[in-house]
């Protein structure tokens, strides 16, 4: 009985085992004998968000998708969903990326170095000009994909290089075009990232990628939606996305851009008719809606996601063939998930050895010093951030990152490449002010930067500008060592400067209308000087310096003519984290100067002259906070001259009011409703609080317009006498009301000012203020 029973028992446990074994292998055999599925993304730009729509409805449908081609914009979304990424984790990615950014190459300027964009907000027409010889040079995009390049990275988890891209979570080809041959480039291995985006780099947008021997562009002119890339792949099946752009009308051809689109859409969507030719009976052709939307609609994304989920349901009757059982369809997402499990992302690296690949006229050191990398575990977060802190040196065309695998062990290659339009630099200026009553100021001028002539990165620039002033400056800018903290800077300029100076009954600037006449006087100045400057951080600076000055004051009357000598020592601190200078929303300036002046005057008129020792305190500050389109900034500008010894026997008139390098207050924002410079002096102090709303965005990815009004409160003295106290200072008070747009060229602002002692003005500002 009890053999009887335990042999019942084995005969049921094998009928049971037996049964399991069928059910899996039919399983199994239903899976290798269904139809192999290829998916076909095409370009697009912004409209590719309707490749993730299509793919969230294929998964509620259980269509297994096993081969994945793409182009452009369907190559980044097909990469992503092959390396093992579900419909909804691309959806959150797409929801977090700010896409404008990647038409951005720049660091905020808050990171840039203080020397550097000091220089950059006068001359703020940067117009992406160099020479080398004679030979005029431009860069091959209008950006170069700094970080696009970033926001690939991210998005793929920085995964390493791929001896083949079948060993993806799904076998993956992206398409691209050979700008040379003009020919289709399927990439099959390497970086993912660097796929993705050598198949979106739009010619003239974007820089051609260089890639196994080929310079690659946009794959869209040759093949926008692979279908023939998927058959070589070995589909038997392929569901194809078109996400083509409609041609425009002839009454909305109206510019050049809209014309050279038509012809570039024209281009794309004759390789995209190409392709659905190739296609069988048994293939199926998507075509979500979004034939209205721009490349560049990011904002439409949402709209395209679900249009393209709406596409996908339209054809489930055409897809139903392709539907597997529920079981089938969580047996090919398992193996999808532990497929992705075993891919190496690059924060889950260590890395035995770190590779720089040095296109630049910097030392490696240099490099090394601001990226602080070593081998070791690899936390990506810190490392683009090194990049960053690299890039805002502002040198560089491109500085990027890939893991390598090589003779076993994990490599970290960087890459920095200087931009390919140097070595020198052409960057413009160009600035009118006019209150339409007594003054109207222009400048034009050119900042001419030689760049890499030491391995640690001196720089000669060369300034030249014409106006109502003139100035020709040369400076030598030369980093003492490699981590770039010490610097050791050297100058001449020649300068012309107009002022009004007004005579009155008193030697102090105060407004008096009986005595308010205005004389033309020239400053000729001859300057030389050298500093040691510290920055810690690009954004600070700390700097001992010594100036040499020699000039001339030529009124028009010919009466009070001088000239005179400064020899000035001085100790400086700056801090500047501003994101914009003329419209700042966030951050602060902060620069403290103190100086010790030994001054010599000699009249012409008749050889009285006098010397004067004195120090000199100097400060300026600004702060911005911003509040959704609300910015309130506030401004303090204070510079005391306190003498010490004076030698003035023999003068006419006292050195209290003999200026040289006067301060001034007068004009937009700085006592708004006098005439620029109105009041001159040795000593000023002066506060304002500026309110801003921005009005408009005007954000279109490459450059911004940004829309706004507002309106100021400031308050001002300008004095001479170093004796005075608080209570003798003649301050005035001032306000401003504006509308302004912050553009490529600068900003340009429309106001009225008006002063308490009833002046007041009309303003027209454009370009960076006098």
């Amino acid at each position: 009985m009890i053999f009887t029973s335990s042999l019942g028992r084995i005969i049921t446990a094998a009928i049971m085992l037996s049964a399991v074994f069928v059910s899996s292998l039919a399983s199994a055999n239903e899976n290798l004998s269904r139809p192999k599925i290829g998916l076909a993304l095409g370009g697009g730009g912004a409209k590719g968000a309707a490749h993730v729509g299509v793919l969230k409805a294929l998964e509620e449908m259980h269509i297994p998708v096993d081969y994945i081609a793409g182009t452009s914009m369907g190559a980044y979304v097909g990469g992503l969903y092959a390396s093992g990424m579900s419909a909804d984790d691309i959806h959150v990615l797409l929801e977090s990326i700010e896409w404008k950014k990647g038409y951005q190459d720049r660091e905020k300027r808050g990171k840039r170095r203080v020397r550097t964009k000091a220089s950059d907000d006068r001359f703020n027409i940067q117009a992406n000009i160099g020479y080398e010889g004679t030979e005029i040079k431009t860069p091959q995009g209008i950006v170069q994909g700094q970080y696009m390049k970033r926001i690939l990275r991210e998005s793929t988890g920085s995964l390493p290089a791929f001896s083949s891209f079948d060993n993806l979570v799904l076998p993956f080809r992206a398409v691209a075009t050979d700008i040379e041959k003009l020919t289709p480039v399927v990439i099959d291995k390497g970086v993912l990232s660097k796929a993705m985006l050598a198949s979106m780099s739009v010619p003239g947008a974007l820089p051609a990628v260089e890639l196994d021997g080929h310079l690659l562009v946009d794959g869209g002119p040759v093949n926008n939606m692979p279908v023939d890339v998927l058959k070589e792949m070995g589909a038997d099946i392929i569901i194809a996305v078109d996400i083509g752009t409609d041609y425009v009308k002839a009454d909305k051809l109206k510019s050049f851009y809209q014309v050279s689109n038509q012809l570039i859409n024209f281009m794309v969507r004759n390789s995209t008719e190409a392709q659905i030719a190739k296609m069988s009976k048994d293939d199926i052709l998507l075509r979500p809606d979004v034939g209205d939307m721009h490349t560049a609609d990011f904002y439409r994304m949402p709209e395209a996601l679900q249009k393209g989920y709406q596409a996908a349901h339209l054809a489930e009757s055409s897809l139903s063939n392709l539907i597997v059982s529920s079981a089938d369809y969580q047996a090919y997402v398992e193996r999808k998930q532990k497929r992705r499990k075993q891919l190496e992302y690059a924060d889950q690296i260590e890395v035995a050895k770190v590779v720089i690949d040095n296109q630049t006229p910097l030392s490696d050191q240099v490099l090394m010093d601001r990226l602080k990398i070593s081998t070791g575990k690899i936390d990506t977060h810190e490392l683009e951030k090194s990049i960053e802190n690299l890039n805002a040196l502002d040198r560089f065309e491109s500085i990027g990152y890939e893991v390598h695998q090589v003779d076993g062990e994990n490599e970290l290659h960087l890459e920095a490449r200087e931009r390919s339009w140097g070595p020198s630099f052409l960057d413009f200026r160009f600035a009118i002010e006019d209150d339409f009553n007594t003054n109207t100021l222009y400048s034009a001028g050119v900042r001419i930067t030689n760049t890499g002539l030491s391995e640690y990165g001196a720089e000669l620039v060369t300034q030249l500008e014409l106006g109502n002033d003139k100035v020709a400056r040369v400076e030598l800018d030369a980093p003492l060592t490699a981590s770039q903290e010490f610097h050791s800077i050297i100058w001449g300029q020649y300068s012309v400067n107009q002022f009004a100076r007004y005579r009155q009954s008193d030697d102090e600037p105060i407004i008096d209308r009986d005595n308010d006449i205005a004389e033309t006087a020239d400053y000729s100045e001859w300057e030389m000087g050298t500093e040691l400057t510290w920055q810690p951080e690009l954004w600070s600076e700390f700097t001992v310096g010594y100036q040499y000055l020699l000039g001339d004051e030529k009124r028009l009357g010919g009466k009070n003519n001088k000239n005179f000598l400064r020899k000035r020592p001085y100790l400086r601190m700056t801090l500047d984290t501003l994101d914009n200078r003329v419209f700042p929303a966030e951050g602060s300036y902060l620069s403290l100067t103190h100086s010790w002046l030994h001054d010599e005057i000699r009249f012409y008129e008749n050889s009285d002259q006098g010397t004067l020792d004195a120090r000199q305190l100097e400060l300026e500050a600004l702060h911005a906070e911003s509040y959704g389109k609300h910015t309130l900034y506030g401004r303090v500008s204070y510079s005391r001259t306190s003498a010490i010894v004076e030698d003035i026997s023999g003068f006419a008139y006292q050195p209290r009011s003999l200026l040289i390098e006067p301060k001034g207050l007068g004009g937009l924002f700085n006592l708004s409703g006098f005439p620029r410079q109105r009041l001159l002096g040795n000593n000023l102090a002066f506060a304002s609080a500026i309110y801003r709303y921005r009005l408009q965005d005007n954000d279109f990815g490459l450059f911004k317009t940004p829309v706004y009004i507002g309106a100021s409160l400031e308050r001002g003295a300008v004095w001479n006498n170093p004796d005075f106290s608080i209570k003798d200072i003649p301050f005035y008070n001032a306000g401003s009301i504006f509308a302004g747009v912050d553009t490529m060229i600068g900003p340009v602002v429309v106001a009225y000012g008006y002063a308490e002692t009833g002046d007041d003005s009309f303003y027209l500002s454009l370009g960076t203020q006098f």
